[in-house]
């Protein structure tokens, strides 16, 4: 019997092709200073903190609608008008499931990404 699919469709189980459209099923972002620094005075008491290269750290996750080829490690990836580096991938497909894709992403406020 064939599958019936009701509302918009995903790709299930195993594929391959080009990353065309996606469902975002999450996105959580951290956001840190990659440099810190504090100055103590004579008796030890903290008198200054400077804190420098704000960075943050994204993770994506996709439900795959059509076509699946991933970007390279390294390349930018733009989401939500911020562009990332792609740090890692991670990419699930089994013959009882939809295709999940996960981006690891970090971007820095001192690297300019084309």
């Amino acid at each position: 019997m064939a599958a019936v699919t009701k509302g918009t469709a995903h790709l299930f189980g195993v594929v391959s092709g080009t990353v065309t459209t996606a469902t975002v099923l999450s996105f959580s972002l951290k956001s840190s200073f990659a440099l810190s620094a504090t100055t103590e005075d004579e008796t030890g008491k903290v008198i200054e903190r400077r804190y420098d290269d704000r960075t943050s750290d994204a993770t994506i996750e996709l439900k795959i609608q059509s076509g699946l080829t991933l970007p390279a490690l390294g390349d930018v990836i733009t989401f939500n008008s911020i562009k990332y580096i792609l740090e890692s991938l991670d990419r699930k497909e089994d013959n009882k499931s939809h295709v999940i894709v996960t981006y690891s992403l970090k971007t820095s406020e001192g690297i300019t990404l084309a």
